[in-house]
Order: structure tokens, then sequence, then C-alpha cells
């Protein structure tokens, strides 16, 4: 029968059975998803579960697939999981990002109340936020289940601008959230997904002191020793309307601890791009 993955404010992404061949399992369909540069209809999503299957392919070690806490799901899961956990999972990460905008209205966005609170969804749904020193197989189970829920709820936000905006906002808190708790990992994150920015030298830094710390509201004790990117400034517009940034010849100084903004525009653009691929 045909069952919508969420509750009021969902309904576009359908569970159903489809026969597989030689056997008397059944299979997790996805709604309409049209394949860019081909026409719509009805097509089976990248992602497919089997039922009664529990076993993941081998492909690599989850340890190699999912280094970080945070994700940019460039790519769909592969393995198998089965319907019950199919709708399990898109029913909590539904639960998730719902709590994430009842907190994001109760507190403000940052505030000390408002990250512990959000920490404390994300531990009773078990959902990884933080780098562990000694991760273990259950959090990087964790971690495939949180890859796996994104692409759910991709599939089932896709099909109108309203769910969409919803969507990319509560994902764009958690992102940002996220990446605050990589602490010294953020570099290596970057790194791990090509998104390097090449930091200002010593001397340039010295001879803009006076402007990088007016612009970022920091001391000059502070400067010394702050690391400062240099980006085009379309890629730091709120940056540039909050006045937090010095800006010169059109491009952006940054300071460190706003470089998640720049990261969070990535992911809003590439999320954006892949749920209008989706819509039908």
């Amino acid at each position: 029968g045909r069952a919508p993955v969420a509750g009021s404010r969902e309904g576009a992404a359908w569970i159903g059975r489809a026969p597989v061949a030689g056997s008397r399992e059944g299979a997790a369909w996805i709604g309409r998803a049209p394949v860019a540069g081909r026409g719509g209809g009805w097509r089976r999503s990248p992602m497919e579960f089997s039922r009664g299957s529990s076993q993941r392919q081998p492909l690599c070690p989850l340890a190699l697939v999912y280094p970080f806490p945070l994700q940019l799901y460039p790519l769909p899961p592969q393995g198998a999981v089965s319907l019950q956990q199919f709708e399990s999972l898109a029913v909590e990460r539904l639960k998730l990002l719902k709590s994430i905008e009842t907190i994001g209205i109760s507190y403000a966005r940052g505030s000390e109340n408002y990250n512990k609170k959000l920490e404390g969804e994300l531990r009773k749904l078990k959902f990884p936020y933080r780098v562990c020193n000694d991760e273990k197989v259950d959090e990087y189970e964790m971690r495939r289940k949180d890859h796996i829920s994104h692409f759910i709820l991709r599939l089932a936000y896709c099909q109108s601008e309203d769910l969409r905006r919803w969507f990319i906002q509560q994902e764009l808190d958690l992102f940002r959230f996220r990446f605050g708790e990589l602490h010294d990992k953020q570099q290596e994150f970057l790194k791990e997904n090509g998104l390097e920015y090449h930091a200002i030298e010593k001397e340039e830094r010295e001879r803009l002191k006076s402007k990088l710390q007016t612009s970022s509201g920091q001391s000059p004790v502070v400067i010394d020793d702050q690391v400062f990117y240099k980006v085009p400034f379309t890629d730091a517009l709120e940056l540039v309307r909050a006045r937090k940034a010095y800006l010169k010849k059109g491009l952006v100084y940054i300071p460190h601890q706003e470089i998640v903004i720049i990261i969070q525009n990535e992911f809003r653009q590439r999320l954006s791009k892949s749920l209008a691929l989706l819509q039908v």
C-alpha cells in the first residue's frame, strides 16, 4: 500500500512494495524522482532498500566512508536496510529537524541554551554531532544513519518550494552546529571536502591590522593570533551586510571563526540544486 513517510507537512515521498524477481521479498520504492536530462515518471530512486535484508555491502570500512560526524552529502548512500528501518530513519530525522525548528524559535541560534538543547536532541535521537577520541563501531553506524535519513527526507521534501525552504533551513542550522563541534578538525574536514581556503600572509595581516580589528571587533592581541581568509565578497554577503568583515576591491577578509558562513553557503547551494533536480 501507500503510506506517507512523514505527517502533516510532508507526504511527497511514499513507500510501496515491488516484487523482486525470483523471490517473495519486497523492495522500498520512492515516489516520483525525475532524473536530470530525462523525462519524468515513476522511477526507482538511486537508493534501493530490500525487505528482510540487514546486510550492508562491504564496499569499504565505515571509518573511511564517514571520517567526520558532519557531511556535505555529495552522494546517495549505498547498502541495504529493511523497510522497517527505512521508516524509522525517516521519522527520527523528521523529529530532529522539527526539534531544531522549535529550539530556534525558543532560543537565539548559537547561544549557550540553544546549543545545549540541540545537543540534547542529537544525543536522544542518536545522531552524530562531535568528534570522539575513542570512536567505535556505534559512532560510525550513527553517521551512516545520518547519511541515509538525510537522503530519505530529501525525497520527501523536494515537491514544493515551501517544503524545500523548510528542509534547507533546518539542515543548515544542524550543519552550522555540527561544524562548530569539529573544533580543531575543521581544517581537516574542509580539506576532505575540497573546500580549502588560503589564509593571508602575516605581512598582509599586519598591514591591514587596524581595518581587520575594526571590522571584526577584536583586540589587537587577538588579531595577531587570528587566521584570516580572503574570499570573493559574493561568498560572504551575510558578513558584508552585517559589517563583520573587511571588504577591499571585491574581496572580503574573514576571521576563522566566521568561515562557517562560507561553508554553510556552499552547503546551501549544493542542497538547493539537488532538491531542484528531484522536483516533480
